[in-house]
């Protein structure tokens, strides 16, 4: 508070004037003796009267109009700090706020809300600077980057969307919630635009881009102690825990208990160090289902103290038909596309295929079945792969010159329909790495393929086929089709490093870690972790989550899909009966710890920190319900009291 302040509200002081005054008149009168007046009756006169406070509530009505009218007075000099959107020349604003609701967004510091709460308010108080015209979108940056609210200038959706919102066991994609933000201005032509950071930025760094990162609250980047469970799943007598802390000091002198039914049945000291660590404790013969996780203690992560444990289960099953002479590396070794799966480091068990079987239930345990340069598949063979994908599995063929080379009463089905070519010395050379978006960075090293041929294939025959990537001149490369609750995928290039140097370059790993990662979603394994997408195709699955049922999405290219976004325990019931599975923690979001904002994200499109407080319009509204109030409280008098004056 400045002189300027200080000395207007001091008028406010004049209200105690009246009450001294009226205290200084009241000293009693010497008496003196006079004995007739005791023939008089005794009486009060009017001075008497006039010296005691008559109507108490009526003075304390001016007295508080006297303190408003040095409030009001006050007004224009006092500044304030709150969160506003700045102007320039006072045009409408587009503004896209980032709202992180990731896992790491749910710590709090010791008697405070937690940063997702902050956060929130924060949004807002912003959202309450905004006025018609402006447009406004609502991105989460809880992996993966979501759409909450598209660019609107419905602010009255825009603050409903934002007090509906929850934080989730997330981890963090900041950099893809930017680039949806910044994508979001395209709508927005002809205002000004704001992109409003509200994240602990425990997440690598935010791509530079156009317009800069505006971060009004850089303390949600403090950093807080914090150890919780990631995972934890039975395997045989033991279970298996993988843990995460941000420090040693968040770990120190705290025990993992292991709970069966509640009941504590097992534990173990953690050692005080960061960073991720597995550890395995011993199942007691006698300990009953279902078995849960604690670590006692306190930090300011509270939610990822507790975890159930996932049943025992296998890894992903992948089964591989390769020919060893044609498919192998120079050097020698199993074949090249079991080395990559080999050296992705996943949990995965290779099942080497001499031939595709004819019962579908010798493929019950796969999830991925991928064929390298088939010679096509006979009746039997296509039926058991049919029904393998319409239960959810996918099947990849890597199609070559065998295609042409295929015996009598066997076809390329279901990778391939009608007519199949292969063509030697293309015209064109590489992929269209446009088409190739999202295998990510390492498609750029499709572009530069060289061929001694490839496979042509006519796309549009089968219901549902899709064209994911092209050629440079168009042809298709990788080409998807729905069946059932799976998916086929051909591509148009086999491995073999005698046709091409395809399974040497990095697109290629990308291209089976993708193959991978999309047998997890449709197979749906029991352990996946949060934000995992889980696709389901034309079924109608009934999922209940630790929040309650959870809903389903259809989704134009995938069917029925659903998201869970807590760690817990789910159930779904479906027409083949009932299934549980098991959300997990991303290690990384519970040991990355909060970064400092860009530079200069402080400036980047707020308004200064002292901002003019205007409540003028308010103070006079209360000044006149003041005055009312006292006409009403004298007429109330005046009616009750003859004698009031």
């Amino acid at each position: 508070m400045n002189f300027l302040v200080a000395a207007a509200l001091a008028v406010g002081a004049l209200v105690v004037l009246p009450l001294v005054a009226h205290f200084l008149r009241r000293g009693r009168a010497a008496e003196l003796p006079f004995p007739p007046a005791a023939l008089v009756k005794a009486t009060q006169t009017s001075t008497r009267r006039e010296r005691h406070l008559e109507d108490r509530a009526l003075f304390s009505l001016r007295a508080l109009t006297i303190v408003g009218l040095a409030v009001l007075g006050a007004t224009p000099l006092v500044r304030c700090s709150r969160l506003s959107l700045a102007r320039g020349a006072g045009g409408s604003l587009a503004v896209a706020i980032v709202l992180d609701d990731s896992l790491s967004m749910r710590a709090a510091p010791k008697g405070k809300p937690s940063r997702f709460e902050r956060a929130r308010d924060a949004a807002a108080r912003l959202l309450d600077s905004t006025r018609e015209g402006d447009s406004v979108a609502i991105l989460l940056a809880g992996a993966p980057a979501r759409v909450a609210l598209a660019a609107t200038t419905d602010l009255a959706l825009a603050r409903r969307t934002l007090k509906e919102l929850a934080p989730s066991d997330r981890a963090t994609d900041l950099a893809g919630a930017v680039s949806l933000a910044r994508s979001s201005f395209a709508s927005g032509a002809g205002r000004e635009r704001r992109l409003v950071v509200l994240s602990d930025f425990a997440a690598p760094a935010v791509p530079a881009g156009d317009p800069a990162p505006w971060v009004p609250l850089p303390a949600l980047a403090e950093r807080l102690p914090d150890c919780g469970i990631a995972s934890a799943e039975r395997r045989g007598t033991s279970v298996a825990v993988t843990l995460a802390c941000t420090n040693a000091e968040a770990a120190r002198g705290r025990t993992l208990e292991l709970l069966a039914k509640g009941t504590r049945v097992a534990k173990l000291g953690l050692e005080a160090r960061g960073g991720v660590a597995s550890v395995s404790l011993a199942v007691p013969p006698s300990a009953a289902s279902p078995l849960s996780l604690r670590l006692d203690g306190e930090d300011a992560l509270t939610e990822d103290d507790t975890a159930p444990v996932a049943p025992d289960t296998v890894g992903l099953g992948v089964a591989v038909l390769a020919d060893q002479t044609e498919s192998g590396a120079v050097t020698g070794g199993a074949p090249l596309v079991e080395q990559v799966i080999g050296a992705l480091e996943r949990d995965v068990t290779l099942h080497p295929l001499t031939v595709v079987p004819d019962q579908a239930s010798e493929l019950e345990h796969d999830a991925l079945v991928l064929l390298d340069d088939p010679a096509g598949l006979g009746p039997e063979a296509r039926e058991a792969l049919t029904t393998f994908v319409e239960r959810g599995g996918l099947a990849a063929a890597l199609v070559g010159p065998r295609a042409e080379a295929r015996r009598i009463g066997a076809t390329l089905e279901p990778f391939a329909f009608g007519t199949v070519r292969w063509q030697l010395a293309p015209a064109a050379h590489g992929a269209n790495v446009a088409s190739l978006g999202w295998l990510g960075a390492e498609a750029r090293s499709l572009g530069e393929l060289k061929p001694q041929g490839r496979t042509l294939l006519d796309a549009g025959h089968a219901p549902g086929t899709r064209v994911t990537a092209t050629w440079s001149d168009g042809a298709p490369f990788i080409v998807d089709r729905e069946l059932g609750r799976g998916l086929v995928t051909t591509i148009t290039l086999p491995s073999s490093v005698e046709v091409s140097d395809f399974a040497l370059r990095p697109g290629f790993v990308a291209l089976i870690d993708h193959l991978l990662d999309t047998a997890r979603r449709r197979r749906g394994l029991t352990t996946s972790v949060a934000g995992t997408t889980w696709v389901f195709g034309s079924e109608r699955p009934v999922i209940v989550g630790p929040d309650g049922p959870l809903r389903l999405v259809e989704s134009p290219d995938r069917g029925r899909t659903a998201t869970p976004s807590l760690r817990g325990s789910y159930r779904l019931t479906t027409e083949r009966g009932e299934e549980q599975r098991t959300v997990t923690l991303d290690p990384q979001e519970l040991t990355l710890e909060p970064s400092p904002p860009p530079a200069g994200a402080r400036n980047a499109g707020g308004a200064p920190a002292g901002q003019l407080l205007d409540v003028s319009a308010e103070l006079a509204y209360a000044l006149l319900a003041l005055l009312a109030l006292e006409l009403l409280l004298r007429a109330v008098r005046v009616d009750a009291r003859p004698g009031f004056r």
